[in-house]
């Protein structure tokens, strides 16, 4: 009887002990989320251009008729002590001014001296909805981007940022350090260079030149495409076309292959181990010009349309 008793308590206890660590686990897994919120609304003129400098910021960036630049703005923070997030969104800063022709916006982190560093998870989110022809330059760090309809200059630099843009016309460069870039329907004149970063476009048009290290490079062009020019490294390649007759080709893979349909027609200019080069003119007199040189990584040429599968 006494070993059944002593049974008994410790299963007792084991069930207290279990079901109150639980409970301490739940409430240390509780978040309380604080947000602050702004909005502020700008009069627009030809030749303005928004300046957004974000951080651990998720910003869209959207268009409309109207010839205002407007901002909503939601700052953030995340912690299981209330307290501590209260405090820490009062250290999280926002900056909406216009100097000239400039509208800056951005985020930022002030604490004075001897203050402690912000424990709680902080986010900012912008909404920009401004005329199309409106330039912007986006900068952002630890955050994700998306942008559409603009059709003048945009450029953007982000590190740990992932940026999405749709129909995006005109004058574009684009800088990046570990953050994919998506796209799809751009065109104009484009620049891009990325490292460590995956580049995805989709029905690209105009003049694009491309500079990438260690990343996977993947392309559906289409109709009204002028000129590509990839130059990368420790990358592999891909271009998808129905009609990759219609292009000029100069392909070099140093250090990695060239993968190309069977029924199209390459001349190889150097074909050895080590170095391969080809060179495609086709018998029109005008075509679009296509130029990808890979060092350690390999290039594949796809006749592939648009739901296929392989892109």
């Amino acid at each position: 009887m006494k070993m059944k008793h002593h049974i008994l308590i410790f299963l007792l206890i084991s069930t207290f002990c279990l079901t109150g660590a639980s409970h301490l686990v739940a409430q240390e897994n509780k978040l309380h989320v604080i947000t602050k919120r702004l909005e502020k609304t700008f009069s627009y003129k030809p030749g303005y251009e928004v300046n957004i400098e974000g951080e651990k910021a998720e910003v869209t960036i959207e268009t409309w008729n109207k010839k205002e630049i407007a901002v909503r703005m939601e700052l953030i923070a995340r912690h299981p002590d209330q307290a501590v997030a209260e405090a820490d969104l009062e250290k999280m800063k926002f900056l909406a001014e216009r100097v000239r022709n400039k509208v800056y916006l951005r985020n930022y982190i002030a604490t004075a001296e001897g203050d402690a560093k912000p424990r709680s998870n902080l986010e900012a989110r912008y909404t920009i909805i401004l005329p199309a022809d409106c330039p912007v330059y986006l900068k952002n760090y630890f955050g994700i981007s998306n942008v559409s309809n603009l059709s003048n200059r945009f450029r953007f630099f982000g590190e740990f940022s992932k940026i999405g843009m749709d129909n995006v016309q005109g004058s574009v460069d684009l800088r990046t350090r570990f953050g994919d870039i998506i796209g799809r329907s751009l065109g104009g004149e484009v620049s891009i260079n990325a490292r460590r970063s995956d580049i995805t476009l989709e029905h690209i048009q105009g003049r694009f030149n491309i500079e990438a290290q260690y990343g996977l490079i993947r392309i559906l062009s289409s109709t009204g495409l002028l000129d590509l020019d990839i130059r990368a490294e420790k990358s592999d390649v891909y271009l998808f076309d129905p009609k990759l007759a219609d292009y000029g080709f100069l392909l070099t893979a140093q250090e990695g292959q060239i993968n190309y349909p069977g029924d199209l027609r390459l001349n190889f200019l150097t074909n050895t181990e080590s170095l391969k080069k080809v060179e495609v003119k086709p018998k029109q007199e005008y075509y679009p010009s296509i130029t990808i040189s890979v060092t350690f990584g390999d290039i594949y040429l796809e006749k592939v349309k648009p739901g296929d599968g392989k892109f």
